[in-house]
């Protein structure tokens, strides 16, 4: 995977509080200024499965894996035409290797559990009633359970436009930096839309509503309590690994991948809401790199069968 196809997804993935959380109903989609001067918080999770796939790499072996994150945002109105978000989350993810020799050296499991922490704070300014400003930072330490945290820690940061064309209409753009493990520090831009096409069909480009992951997602409502769509979206981890891994000592493990989900989201009131998703990964490629920033191996893998699950509680 290139630094840039990198960046886009480091960036999207930090702008989701930004544009994902709002104050005002989820359907407005321009500006949003908070109807009740208060602090809110949001409870979000997230669990996703992906099946036994098969290597296309010369030497073969199978990959299955499963992911549970969370997360609480504190949303906070600064003014009348400000507010900002706080976000703290954690993922956890358990890798399951079965004679995976595609990495060479007789590495065959580099990883079987890792886990991410973040911190994030974001803001948003409505300059008038056409256009705002976005922007943000976060932290995180993604590594294997024993890694060095001081080795595991990225950063970086985020600033966009949004012009909010009507009603129904917002288009942005972010350009943002990040760090990366064993890799170089990088920008890249990357747009955002947030289109509601009438009274039964939403697109978004940017971070996911259903589990806030940058990619696109369209969504038809049944009716208040029922909707049904579909997702495109990037999927991205990365850790560092223990100083005594048998595979690559200090080294890093990376595995992205792209699954496209059918999703179902029941909403019975204002302040709760549940999607299930099912559907393929329908591309997905895990690498190593050494403390020199040189690969180690990379495999591409099949296509395979997912599901997930989301939630999300508003206090």
């Amino acid at each position: 995977m290139s630094v840039k196809s990198l960046s886009v997804l480091l960036l999207a993935g930090l702008a989701a509080p930004t544009l994902a959380q709002s104050f005002g109903d989820e359907e407005d989609v321009g500006i949003q200024i908070a109807p009740e001067r208060e602090i809110r918080f949001f409870a979000t999770g997230n669990a996703d499965f992906y099946s036994t796939a098969q290597s296309r790499g010369r030497f073969g072996g199978e990959l299955t894996s499963a992911s549970l994150d969370a997360a609480i945002t504190a949303a906070i109105p600064v003014d009348e035409q400000t507010d900002a978000t706080l976000t703290f989350s954690q993922t956890s993810t358990g890798y399951d290797f079965d004679n995976f020799n595609d990495f060479g050296g007789g590495r065959t499991d580099p990883i079987d559990y890792g886990l991410r922490v973040g911190f994030s704070g974001t803001i948003r300014h409505s300059i008038d009633p056409q256009w705002s400003l976005f922007g943000g930072a976060n932290i995180d330490s993604s590594g294997e359970i024993g890694a060095d945290i001081g080795d595991s820690i990225t950063f970086g940061g985020f600033f966009g436009i949004m012009h909010h064309v009507h009603e129904d209409l917002s288009l942005g753009l972010a350009i943002g930096g990040f760090s990366q493990l064993e890799d170089d520090f990088s920008f890249f831009p990357i747009p955002t839309i947030q289109w509601q096409i009438d009274d039964y069909w939403n697109f978004v480009a940017g971070a996911t509503p259903t589990n806030g992951k940058p990619g696109v997602e369209i969504a038809y409502h049944l009716n208040d309590a029922w909707q049904v769509g579909g997702s495109a979206t990037f999927d991205f981890k990365q850790f560092r690994l223990k100083d005594d891994n048998s595979d690559l000592p200090d080294g890093v493990f990376r595995d992205w991948s792209i699954p496209l989900m059918f999703i179902t989201t029941w909403s019975p009131e204002p302040r709760f809401s549940i999607s299930g998703r099912i559907g393929a990964v329908v591309y997905r490629e895990v690498s190593l790199r050494d403390t020199n920033e040189v690969g180690r191996g990379s495999t591409i893998l099949n296509p395979s069968f997912g599901f997930g699950v989301s939630g999300e509680y508003r206090f």
